[in-house]
């Protein structure tokens, strides 16, 4: 897959997440910087897009998923920033994806389709950043430390 964007410092990757991972040869990677879609806040009109799962359950199991694949990538010595946002209950239980913003045609107003998690009421939040971080976590996708 051929960079978005490349000169001698830097290479951007713009696509389909895991396709792109996948492309991209074992610890050959510095730095990742990212910012996955948010649960159930936009629908972007993308088949298997990130962010429009059905339940939060299975938009934490994507990510654990793409996770794995770019720690594959990462260079021992390389960093990974995530920059995922939180939502709320509110808004779930399926429905049309929304309408093209006339501000911003590149996004659309509403939420994607999904089922609102068991046991929360509308003003909770999901924690969808704990549960990201404590799925990461029990998926053991860290490489051991050399000693």
């Amino acid at each position: 897959m051929s960079p978005y964007y490349q000169d001698e410092e830097i290479t951007l990757h713009h696509g389909d997440s895991i396709a792109v991972a996948v492309s991209l040869p074992s610890l050959s990677v510095n730095s990742i910087i990212t910012s996955p879609p948010y649960f159930g806040l936009r629908d972007y009109g993308e088949d298997g897009q990130l962010g429009a799962e059905a339940t939060v359950e299975q938009y934490v199991g994507n990510l654990v998923t793409l996770f794995r694949e770019l720690r594959r990538v990462l260079a021992d010595d390389g960093t990974l920033w995530l920059n995922l946002g939180d939502s709320y209950a509110r808004g779930f239980g399926g429905g049309s994806p929304g309408k093209k913003s006339a501000s911003n045609a590149g996004s659309y107003q509403g939420r994607a389709p999904g089922r609102k998690p068991a046991g929360l009421n509308g003003k909770d939040l999901i924690g969808i950043p704990w549960r990201v971080a404590l799925a990461l976590q029990a998926s053991g996708g860290g490489r051991q430390a050399k000693e």
